[in-house]
């Protein structure tokens, strides 16, 4: 028997199997101190029954049990907050988030110092320098890119020059390198400094008092970075040229600026040990400004250690990309921003061991935004030595020209526990689809959402020139036979509310105006205000000189006596001004030819014959009569044009902006909550208020009426019309665009926010289309002699918002981008629309709905080759009706509408199932297509990586413009600033046969009053009549729910909004007090059902602007509380294919819906009620 047992069997307490009975009836779920105490009394009670039998409250056996629980329930307490601190979805100490992080080979991430490039402005020295000219330049501020000083390039030129050695100067940089498709060198200045090149200044962003430093600036890799702060080291600039001149934000010479303070700490290591780690104990240590440098006996650095970022695949215990480099060390953060230097183990590094000093600099640990207004004036002074050995000043000026938002707060414990897992999966490389999904959230905590998608599969040769199928990575050059052109005339709406005046001359300067200035009001005004005929003045062209593009000269009679023009005379010619357009036309028996030459007529046209040209009026001298003694003419012209060129048409200029008596009236009218309109008075090129008393809202535009003031409602002329409803304003404006269709042959790709600038040229590079020269003239047989050239200025959303990839807006072409359009009457030499002779129906085209596969209803090109729509003037021409076709469609010239033929009723009735436009089909054309030089595709890369990122800062934004804190609705940031913030960091880990594309993501804002004029409702809801609520604690929950549903957490970019799931989950939360909710579009030209589906763009993610005021108790639902009459769309779906998407509806009449309180959908007035799992109840076009 061994002594275990033994002493087991005869000195233990108690028998084995009375203790295994103990710990059987024992009740381990019980740790708080009323189950403990239970517990233990139920224990004795069973076990020990004749034993203790005191349970009396004031035994004070039970006051040693009540701190037996007592302990017991700390003891579990503790026990229960300690485990779960040992699992990173459960941790909730700062230093337990951090430890688990870094097991997982994360390295959290610190805050992110707000930094940029800083661009000269202006510079000054000491030294007494000459330029070309002579002039002594010390002491004299040189501007950058001053227009007043064509010298000012070669002055900043030479006074950099005299500042840096002889070896590096500008032209001989230290390094280059070609950084976001902008060429970038390195110079350095032949400083005196003995410190450290940094520059401190202090300015205030957002309203707090902020330092920043200017650094000594250097190119790494692909990178614009800062030097490693060494004593003594001089300062570096850049110099960089991105092609589009010196007004660019990316042209012109620059030094990097970062957030934050640099400090210094010093240790020493007398007894070097592996891995040990030094403690850094200052806070708010951002996440990239650490260096360290071991210090010789003179405590002078005299050897930088390196710095290695990653934690796994290459750290300080296991490394292989330093192949000689072994004074290695990394950097891990701790609690506050605090971090540890940690040292390798002598094997793959070396031992730290003497004096070290560690350099790192400590930041706001906040996000911020900086616009260039922070900080537009900064000046430094650089001590140098002169290459003649003097010691002199340079003063160098600095701005900032662009918005910086990459400052970002430390990671936090959500944060950290959503990334760390995922970067562990990745293992800090991007190989596969998921790794692109997820990897870019672990670059910067900036970064909120991200989605990456491949464009081109890998497999192709890198010796094939690479092109992008859809157009929008590569040039698209494509011609077609099946072009056909029309315009449309359209109204927008936008709301606005307002508080101050403030508010509203922010509505003036940021809505109004960009209003005018909108290419869609500039078509209007072209095409619909009456044409200022001066052919009969007899007026010709005396042209005295000419210049590249450039004609002066002088207006004369046929007695060649000059006219007088401008506020001189009182004819016509008193619209000729700066800025107004001139069509000239060609004298008898002549023609203008593309040289801008007069040639005689022959006896057959010729390609470039015209016989007319237009140009505009750059500058007019006093009375444009009179020829100065340097022998300059007074008028000056943008184009060259011919002696004797006769004058036909003066277009007035355009104004674009409100002067200042209007705009008074403007705000005393909605100050006074009154409805009011603006129309343009083309005589006097001013825009003039319309009392509410005299708008004529009920007829098209008419300007025969213009300035009535007789109180009959007879002015039909506005082109902006201000509605109130006593708490907002509604402003509705009238637009004219011109569309290109092609019927089979071309899809088009377009972006707005793309502007290609050719360096070569010096110009705007533009998609284009031309009509060519090889189609016959309107009613004629013979050909054009030119093409027509239309610039496309954006893709085509008909009014419901739908993108359409067979069409595309385009307008006159405007090559010198000066704001006025080189040749305003193309459409009409294309179409004829004016042209008597020509008959209405071969002016007209046609588009029938038509309803896809997936039973979308929609309008496309129809060819009425077989008649199936006859044009008339009017109904009377259609009698009588037995001699016509049963079901034949007609189109009513002179009301603008179809009808169909019933002839056993004797009658027509309206037919919706047609659209006819002023336009012209069956047009050869050529599509151009030029993508932009920073999308060019790498022919040694395989795939093209499109990454849409939303950033933090972004989002901040966006919801203070929501809230009204902001506002101006912010921007997103462009691609290269995306390139700028993550594009270094993301390449690093990328695979190298990948080419990424940063697109930045923007939000689609549904619902308020901050939303799209098209996208604004009012959510109309039924409550519960057996309850007591108040209606503002409902109205509340609801906003609150609607933002639960649309929380950054539950969507995806270029996802689809149903109603369907919205009013279910709403329902869900708030039953039983709602019985019934459904969303009212504001605009009465929307149709009730039509927002039931909403689709985002794949840069797009949904965000709600709702508030309480949108919201509206009703008693019951009925088709006049939803505003709902004739067909009401309650049904859709939709499908995408080949990127085009559409939809299609199903309808009822006067149909109404109530959600109940699973979710699902009811009808009623006999409306039969389709649903199906993918498709809404009620819907409409997608957006």
């Amino acid at each position: 028997m061994s002594s275990n047992d033994r002493q087991s069997r005869l000195l233990v307490a108690e028998d084995w199997k009375r203790i295994y009975q103990s710990f059987r009836n024992a009740d381990f779920q019980s740790y708080d101190f009323d189950n403990l105490r239970r517990t233990m009394i139920n224990y004795l009670r069973q076990n020990y029954p004749e034993d203790f039998n005191d349970y009396i409250e004031s035994s004070e056996y039970l006051a040693l049990i009540d701190m037996i629980a007592f302990l017991g329930q700390n003891l579990s307490f503790r026990i229960d907050l300690n485990a779960r601190e040992n699992f990173l979805e459960t941790a909730e100490r700062r230093e337990s988030v951090l430890r688990l992080a870094r097991m997982l080979s994360y390295n959290p991430r610190r805050n992110q110092a707000a930094n940029g490039l800083l661009k000269f402005d202006t510079i000054k020295t000491s030294e007494n320098l000459l330029d070309s000219n002579g002039l002594n330049m010390a002491g004299i501020t040189i501007k950058w890119n001053d227009q007043t000083n064509s010298n000012y390039f070669e002055q900043f030129v030479k006074i950099l020059n005299s500042a840096l050695p002889l070896s590096n100067s500008i032209g001989n940089p230290l390094k280059s390198a070609l950084i976001a498709d902008v060429q970038t060198q390195k110079y350095r200045v032949n400083a005196t400094n003995t410190g450290q090149a940094i520059y401190p200044f202090t300015k205030r962003i957002e309203g707090v008092s902020t330092r920043f430093e200017i650094v000594s600036t250097d190119i790494s890799g692909e990178n614009i970075s800062e030097e490693a702060p060494l004593p003594g080291n001089s300062p570096a600039f850049l110099f960089r040229d991105d092609g589009q001149g010196a007004g660019s934000s990316n042209t012109g010479f620059f030094m990097h600026f970062r957030q934050g303070k640099l400090e210094t700490g010093n240790f020493n290591v007398a007894n070097p040990t592996p891995n040990q780690a030094v403690q850094i104990d200052a806070e708010n240590i951002n996440d990239s400004d650490v260096w360290l440098f071991a210090l010789n006996s003179a405590g002078f650095e005299n050897n930088e250690w390196t710095k290695i970022d990653s934690t796994e695949g290459n750290n300080v215990i296991y490394n292989s990309l330093f192949n000689k480099t072994r004074d290695v060390f990394a950097v891990t953060t701790r609690i506050g921003d605090r971090i540890n230097l940690n040292f390798s183990d002598g094997v793959f590094g070396n031992l730290p061991a003497g004096d070290f000093r560690a350099y790192y600099r400590s930041s706001i640990n906040r996000p911020s935004v900086i616009t260039p207004s922070a900080i537009n004036t900064v000046s430094i002074d650089i001590p140098f030595q002169s290459r003649n050995g003097s010691q002199q000043t340079i003063t160098i000026g600095l701005k900032l020209d662009y918005t910086i938002s990459n400052g970002t707060a430390t990671e936090t414990n959500t944060e950290i526990k959503q990334n760390a897992p995922a970067t562990y999966y990745t293992q800090n490389r991007l190989i596969t689809g998921e790794d692109y999904n997820i990897g870019p959230l672990a670059i910067s905590q900036d970064i909120i959402k991200t989605k990456s998608s491949n464009r081109i599969s890998s497999g192709i040769s890198r010796f094939f020139d690479l092109k992008d199928a859809s157009g929008k990575y590569s040039n698209t050059s494509l011609f077609a036979d099946d072009g056909i052109i029309y315009k449309e005339e359209f109204v927008e709406k936008q709301s606005f509310t307002f508080a101050t005046q403030t508010d509203i001359e922010g509505v003036i300067y940021n809505t109004i105006e960009g209003i005018l200035g909108s290419t869609n009001a500039q078509n209007f005004y072209l095409a619909k205000y009456p044409k200022i005929i001066v052919s009969d003045l007899n007026a010709s062209w005396n042209q005295s000189s000419t210049n590249t593009n450039e004609s002066l000269g002088l207006l004369q009679d046929i007695d060649t006596n000059p006219y007088t023009v401008g506020s001189f005379t009182a004819n016509s010619l008193r619209l000729l001004e700066a800025g107004s357009m001139l069509k000239f036309g060609s004298p008898e028996g002549k023609h203008f030819m593309p040289d801008g030459t007069l040639m005689d007529d022959g006896d057959s046209d010729h390609l470039g014959k015209t016989t007319y040209k237009w140009c505009k009026v750059v500058s007019v001298i006093g009375n444009g009569t009179v020829i100065n003694e340097d022998g300059i003419a007074p008028i000056k012209l943008n184009d060259v044009i011919p002696t004797g060129a006769v004058l036909q048409q003066i277009i007035p200029n355009f104004s674009k902006a409100l002067i200042n008596d209007v705009k008074v009236e403007l705000i005393d009218q909605t100050f006074e909550y009154k409805d009011f309109a603006l129309r343009y008075d083309q005589y006097d090129r001013q825009w003039k208020l319309i009392l509410a008393e005299n708008i004529n809202t009920l007829n098209d535009f008419a300007p025969g009426k213009a300035g009535d003031i007789t109180g009959e409602n007879l002015d039909a002329s506005w082109m902006l019309y201000f509605k109130t409803d006593g708490e907002k304003y509604t402003i509705t404006y009238r637009n004219l665009r011109y569309i290109i269709e092609s019927a089979d042959e071309i899809r088009f790709f377009f972006d707005a926010a793309d502007k290609i600038y050719d360096p070569s040229t010096g110009q705007i590079v533009r998609d284009k289309i031309d009509i060519l020269n090889i189609n016959r003239k309107p009613g004629a047989l013979i050909p054009f002699t030119k093409d027509f050239s239309w610039t496309i200025t954006d893709a085509y959303r008909d009014t419901e918002g739908y993108l359409d990839s067979r069409k595309i807006q385009v307008q006159f072409i405007d090559l010198d981008d000066d704001g006025v359009v080189d040749d305003p009457d193309i459409f009409e030499q294309i179409v004829g629309e004016e042209d008597v002779s020509i008959a209405t129906s071969a002016k007209l085209i046609f588009q029938k709905k038509y309803t896809t596969t997936d039973g979308v209803e929609d309008f496309k090109y129809f060819s009425n080759t077989n008649d199936e729509i006859i044009v008339v003037q009017n109904e009377t021409i259609i009698a009588p009706y037995s001699t016509r076709i049963e079901g034949q469609i007609f189109y009513l010239i002179d009301e603008g509408i179809f009808r169909k033929l019933n002839k056993s009723l004797n009658n027509t009735s309206i037919n919706t199932d047609y659209k006819a436009y002023f336009g012209r089909d069956n047009l050869k054309f050529h599509y151009t297509h030029v993508a932009d030089s920073g999308y060019r595709i790498d022919p040694s890369a395989s795939n093209i990586i499109d990454t849409y990122i939303l950033s933090k800062t972004y989002d901040a934004q966006i919801k203070q413009f929501i809230t009204g804190v902001n506002p101006i609705k912010p921007k997103p940031p462009s691609n290269d600033e995306l390139f700028r913030s993550y594009g270094g960091e993301i390449n690093k880990i990328k695979s190298i046969s990948d080419e990424i594309i940063y697109h930045p993501v923007k939000y689609k804002i549904l619902f308020g009053d901050k939303a799209p004029a098209d996208l604004q409702v009012k959510f109309k809801i039924v409550k519960n009549a057996s309850m007591v609520i108040n209606d503002n604690e409902l109205k509340s929950d609801i906003v609150e729910a609607i933002n639960k549903f649309f929380d950054i957490e539950n969507w995806d970019f270029g996802e689809t909004f149903y109603f369907q799931e919205l009013s279910a989950y709403i329902i869900n939360q708030l039953s039983p007090k709602l019985v019934s909710i459904l969303i009212v579009p504001r605009q009465t030209t929307q149709s009730f059902g039509s927002l039931f589906e909403i689709k985002s763009e794949p840069d797009e993610i949904f965000a709600s602007a709702a508030k309480v005021s949108d919201i509206e108790t009703i008693d019951q639902l009925t088709a006049t509380n939803l505003q709902a009459s004739g067909t009401v769309i309650n049904q859709v779906s939709t499908s995408t294919i080949a990127g085009i998407t559409s939809s299609a509806s199903t309808s009822t009449n006067a149909t109404t819906s109530t959600t109940t309180n699973n979710g699902s959908s009811s009808g009623s007035n006999n409306s039969s009620n389709n649903s199906s799992n993918n498709s809404s109840n009620g819907g409409g076009y997608s957006y």
